[in-house]
């Protein structure tokens, strides 16, 4: 009687399908960008420093830090809005007013700082 070797798996002969690969990757991936984010924390808190002009460095320097940390994740990092829910834990609808709120407070203190700027070089209105 000749003994029947049991086929062990292999790499060659897993099959994994198709929905579990595509989990796989998916996991990968948010893990990934979450790590990513992680690493991003000191910076998040200055945002303002990605700008070199000093109106809209002082501009964002007095956006609330929550809102600057949307943005930063937002526009600087490339974060998807369900990353930064996790990350953040929020719900992805206070995330987007957050993000949005962000940017009106960015653009009213643009504002107020150049009215003031304008004012102090010797006045005159300043169209909004």
């Amino acid at each position: 009687m000749k003994n029947l070797k049991k086929n062990k798996p292999t790499k060659e002969n897993i099959c994994v399908p198709n929905k579990i690969m595509v989990q796989i990757m998916e996991t990968s991936y948010l893990q990934k960008s979450m790590q990513k984010a992680e690493n991003s924390d000191v910076t998040i808190n200055h945002l303002e420093n990605v700008f070199t002009n000093r109106t809209y460095y002082a501009a964002m320097k007095i956006v609330p830090l929550i809102e600057r940390k949307v943005l930063y994740l937002s526009y600087i990092e490339n974060v998807r809005i369900n990353d930064i829910c996790r990350k953040l834990k929020l719900q992805k609808r206070q995330v987007i007013h957050l993000r949005n709120q962000g940017i009106t407070h960015f653009k009213n203190n643009l504002f107020t700082l150049a009215k003031m700027k304008k004012l102090k070089n010797g006045g005159g209105k300043v169209e909004k």
